[in-house]
């Protein structure tokens, strides 16, 4: 299950980088690059099916993100490092004191 969610996020993230590219902000978009010939075969409304486009795969990359959010998260999931395994390992002591110079060479 983990696997497909990731592919399909992968794929679905992959699709909304290509249709927020193809759209154009100051509103130009994909209807100016075919001009007049925008009107046949019903491309005139290319920039709403791309709008309509953007906010599905939005929604659809939000609605795995929560699936893969309940997949992964909320198990018993122990994190052990080498700190947790040495927790009743003690540093060495000694109860020697230390030999600190007290002469600082002459210069």
């Amino acid at each position: 299950m983990g696997t497909l969610l990731m592919i399909l996020s992968t794929l679905t993230a992959i699709l909304l980088i290509v249709v927020v590219l193809l759209q154009n902000s100051k509103g130009g978009g994909l209807d100016s690059s075919f001009g007049n010939a925008g009107q046949l075969g019903g491309v005139a409304q290319s920039t709403e099916t791309i709008e309509k486009a953007t906010w599905t795969l939005a929604g659809i990359m939000g609605l795995l993100s929560l699936l893969a959010a309940f997949n992964f998260g909320g198990g018993n999931n122990e994190i052990s490092t080498e700190i947790d395994k040495n927790e009743g390992v003690s540093l060495p002591s000694s109860n020697e004191p230390i030999n600190i110079p007290t002469d600082l060479p002459n210069q």
